[in-house]
This record gives structure tokens, sequence and C-alpha cells, in this order.
């Protein structure tokens, strides 16, 4: 996926979105917002909708995609970011390769 993949780096972690990603969100407004739910296992979460508390999130910017992850909210090394589906495509998000938190 690295070869196809669009990287950014920031220095608290790395983007990497496949273009059609990029195409889907960008779609959208080309902002993605990506928290991970409450529980024993953390699953991640995508939207392309802000939350009522969008302005205190962390922003990384990854060629002309804006990621926002909660406050206070640990990085990962690397966020890839996918689509998936294909009557209701979305953006998935993999958090060090894992589809939820570890």
């Amino acid at each position: 996926m690295r070869d196809a993949a669009t990287r950014a780096d920031d220095r608290r972690m790395r983007i990497f979105a496949t273009p059609e990603a990029r195409a889907l969100i960008h779609e959208k407004g080309g902002l993605l917002f990506v928290w991970a739910t409450a529980g024993v296992v953390r699953f991640l979460k995508t939207s392309t909708e802000p939350p009522p508390d969008a302005l205190g999130w962390q922003r990384i910017e990854c060629k002309g995609v804006i990621v926002f992850l909660p406050p206070r909210h640990r990085l990962p090394r690397e966020l890839h970011l996918e689509v998936k589906g294909r009557v209701r495509r979305r953006v998935e998000a993999f958090w060090n390769g894992c589809a939820y938190v570890v």
C-alpha cells in the first residue's frame, strides 16, 4: 500500500492516504475526523462531518486533506486511510495497520 499511497510526515505521526481516499475526502469537503470508540476493544471511526467540539481537535495535514484527532488522544506512528464499500463508499482508518487501537 505504501507505494500507491500519498505520504505526509508530521513530527508526531505519518499519514498514508490512497489516492481514492484523498479524492473521496476532498469530494466531501477535505476534512476527516478520526476517533476511537469507547470500550475494551476500541475500533476506529471516521466522519467528514465535524463533531461539536471540533475546534479543540488535533489537526494534521496531508496533501489537501486535513485529518483531525481528538485532543489529548495518543497518536499512532502511522495512520492509513482507504476507501471501503461499493454501495456506501466511506473512508476507513487503520491505526498502525490495525482497525482498532492497541
